[in-house]
């Protein structure tokens, strides 16, 4: 026996280490780390305790703070014989110390027996309640398999209650009377020590079950996934509240739902909080007005009549002085009168410059009456989505075709997918922020701006800040005016009116739907695996994990501008500062030009102005290594570069000058050459594009495996291989040690780790 100091910190025993003694901690705290659970010793516990029956530790003991321990040697039951007969007084100590820890874990086990039970008990009848609701409410109710299939936890054999009764009250003996009780005799205390240990042990491997149940099933209730029962009450409020219907119930059983998150103490309270903040700052009262105007149309879709006067609908439910609206018809009839609408004399220009001004006047009006709720003839809808004002103008045929794809807008939706109507919507509503705007300017900067030009006062900038009639103007004047005129294509003649000479074929044909945008996109992801997946920071303080960086997929949004265009824009990179939100990708509507290849284009310039971003000052620095700074490189000394052959260097020159010396676009041309050829083994790039190109844009580990044969592939596949394999030795690495302290592999951890698998 002997007296050891253990400092703070210190991991003293370690899972699997041979048994070699056991420890009375005499001051400080230990902390214990199971399988599947931790907890603290106090002084006069005995470290080693539940390993007394086996030959190794199998719990992790790290010192809480500086620690005074009594070693005892001891490697089988055998050796209590020793101890007490060298101290006959140890016979009652170590049996307090094993009814103490044998009641603390059965209290342990109780504990989390009740929640687990609880917590069945309080998701099954709140799922019931949802259902009963969705039924009253008349509204659709959405399933997730979890709560369908939900069950109890299972215990085969569970303690019974006699067992924590008994260890509750030896637990409260004085140890005269325990040492009385035992008589000193050391075969007594053995037996006594070996049972508590044995239940010990079997409440430690039942709490593992428990918690285990409740890892598995937590997020069912309250997650940072979308699928979730708080989720499911909160979209059943909002559709609720957009049909008018009382919510005062599913509002107390959110309310419940979020008082039983807090009681049941599974869940950080930072998930917790933002939940209900995002749910107590959400406005049920505009969702019932603003959001009649964004119900799904093709639900009500009109019959195609003959002799519609739709110019006359459109300007009636904009609202528009009477005034204004005869200016407007007068300029219209200017315009058709034209010998050559495509014209760009002075004059004509000048002509398109008022009716483009008109037009974004009366879009904004139309769009605000649409907040109203009520009836919203086809016409409008037409013209909000399409850009349709006028039948001579479309062409009878297109009308018709338009008239009938107005009443199927859902096609043109998707979670990433917002026709310019949505879009305006979703920044009305506060789901998504304004654009920056051509100046790069987002609408918190732009306020600013405002302010030091005296355009507006400090005290009015917060004001501004949360309005968002104000947030939608800047969007509607900024982003919406300068990308539907980029988007068509043809600058010098842009009129944002439907002319039927800019629809060719037909308008199903060239209508830009969800799924051929999400199709073009898909197409890309499957070669260029990384394209959407950025590094962002991941910490759990309480499992250890200080930070670490992962990664994670962020998809674009795609909005469709109203016009028939032959251009795609990446508008931004992201969303705002943080860098793992959406980028915004700007399609017209109805396009006769690839889809794919557009996409591909807009893609390449996401890759360039995301490094950008990310490298910041540095984007050129050829001594922070990165897609830009390499490229930047590559092509400002293109001419003393050896590894190019004097053809290249001439291709080089060559794609300079149809690219105005604009490095991006000299990039994006081999970017589209990388996706639509190399990727298929053809080559069309030099050495030393595709090397750059390579290293931050390799292909998917299907296509490598494919190429690999191939000698221009072979040693930059390798090398990439092996620079992979190190981080994901890197990853293995903390997830195991991550999970060893209790952390749970969650979805966006399973992410990153698939990504290495790409």
């Amino acid at each position: 026996m002997e007296t050891v100091k253990v400092s703070k910190g210190r991991h003293f025993l370690k899972k699997g280490d041979r048994l070699k003694g056991l420890f009375v901690i005499l001051q400080g705290n230990v902390r214990v780390i199971s399988e599947n659970d931790e907890f603290r010793m106090n002084a006069g516990g005995i470290v080693g305790l539940p390993e007394s029956l086996s030959d190794s530790y199998v719990c992790e003991y790290v010192a809480e703070t500086d620690c005074m321990l009594y070693a005892f040697p001891y490697r089988t039951v055998e050796d209590y014989k020793k101890i007490f007969t060298e101290d006959e007084k140890y016979v009652a100590v170590f049996a307090m110390g094993a009814a103490h820890q044998a009641d603390m874990m059965l209290r342990r086990y109780d504990t989390f027996y009740k929640k687990a039970r609880e917590f069945y008990r309080f998701l099954s009848e709140s799922f019931g309640e949802y259902q009963k609701l969705c039924g009253e409410l008349e509204m659709p109710k959405k399933q997730i398999a979890g709560l369908n299939t939900l069950a109890p936890v299972e215990i085969e054999e569970p303690i019974q209650p006699w067992v924590g009764a008994y260890y509750e009250r030896m637990s409260a003996l004085p140890l005269a009377a325990l040492d009385q009780q035992l008589a000193r005799d050391y075969v007594i205390g053995t037996g006594a020590i070996s049972n508590a240990v044995f239940w010990m042990r079997k409440a430690m491997e039942l709490v593992g079950t428990v918690k285990s149940y409740l890892r598995e099933h937590k997020d069912l209730l309250l997650s940072a996934a979308p699928e979730n029962l708080f989720r499911m009450y909160f979209e059943l409020a909002k559709k609720a509240a957009y049909a008018g219907a009382d919510i005062s119930a599913v509002q107390q059983k959110i309310a419940e739902l979020i008082d039983f998150a807090r009681k049941i103490g599974f869940y950080p309270e930072q998930l917790v909080s933002s939940n209900l903040e995002e749910y107590e700052n959400y406005d049920f009262t505009l969702t019932a007005q603003a959001e009649s105007g964004s119900q799904e149309e093709e639900e009500v879709a009109e019959l195609y009549e003959e002799g519609i006067d739709y110019l006359t609908e459109i300007l009636e439910y904009s609202g528009c002085r009477e005034e204004k609206a005869q200016s407007f018809r007068a300029l219209l009839k200017e315009y058709k009168n034209l010998p050559d609408m495509l014209a760009t004399t002075d004059d004509v220009r000048r002509l398109r410059r008022k009716i483009t001004d008109d037009f974004y006047a009366i879009y904004e009006l139309c769009f605000f009456h649409s907040l109203n709720g009520g009836y919203m003839p086809t016409s409008v809808k037409m013209f909000l989505n399409f850009g349709f004002m006028d039948e001579d103008l479309a062409g009878k045929e297109n009308t018709r075709s338009l008239f009938e794809a107005a009443g199927r807008m859902r096609r043109c939706k998707a979670s990433n997918v917002y026709t310019i109507y949505e879009w305006l919507m979703s920044i009305y509503r506060g789901e998504n922020e304004p654009s920056r705007n051509e100046f790069d300017m987002d609408y918190t900067g732009y306020l600013n701006e405002q302010k030091k030009t005296g355009k507006i006062t400090a005290a009015q900038v917060p004001l501004l800040a949360k309005d968002r009639q104000e947030k939608l103007k800047f969007e509607m004047q900024n982003m919406f005016v300068s990308t539907n005129r980029a988007t068509y294509g043809k600058i010098s003649t842009f009129c944002p009116i439907l002319y039927k000479d800019d629809i060719i074929g037909s308008v199903e044909h060239m209508l830009v739907t969800a799924e051929k945008a999400n199709e073009a996109l898909d197409e890309i992801r499957k070669i260029d695996f990384s394209l959407f997946y950025r590094e962002v920071g991941f910490s759990d303080p309480e499992h250890e994990v200080n930070m670490e960086m992962i990664q994670k997929e962020v998809i674009p949004y795609i909005i469709l501008m109203p016009n028939a265009g032959s251009k795609a824009m990446m508008w931004q990179e992201t969303a705002g500062i943080k860098k793992d939100t959406q980028a915004r990708f700007i399609f017209p509507i109805l396009t006769a030009s690839d889809v794919g290849e557009l996409m591909v284009e807009v893609c390449g310039r996401f890759r360039w102005e995301m490094c950008r971003k990310i490298q910041g000052v540095r984007w050129n620095d050829i001594t922070e290594a990165s897609l830009t700074s390499e490229y930047n490189d590559y092509i400002q000394y293109y001419r003393k570069n050896h590894d190019l052959s004097a053809d290249a260097k001439e291709k080089v020159k060559n794609a300079l000058y149809k690219s105005k010396n604009n490095y991006r676009e000299v990039f994006v041309k081999d970017y589209q050459s990388w996706i639509r050829y190399e990727s298929k083994g053809s080559f069309r790039l030099n050495k030393v594009a595709r090397d750059i190109i390579f290293r931050y844009c390799p292909f998917n580990k299907a296509i490598r495996t494919e190429l690999k044969v191939n000698p221009m592939y072979r040693e930059m596949f390798e090398k990439y291989e092996i620079l992979k394999d190190r981080k994901a030795r890197h990853m293995l690495l903390w997830y195991d040690r991550y999970q060893k302290k209790g952390g749970t592999i969650t979805e966006e951890l399973q992410v990153n780790k698939d990504f290495y698998d790409l």
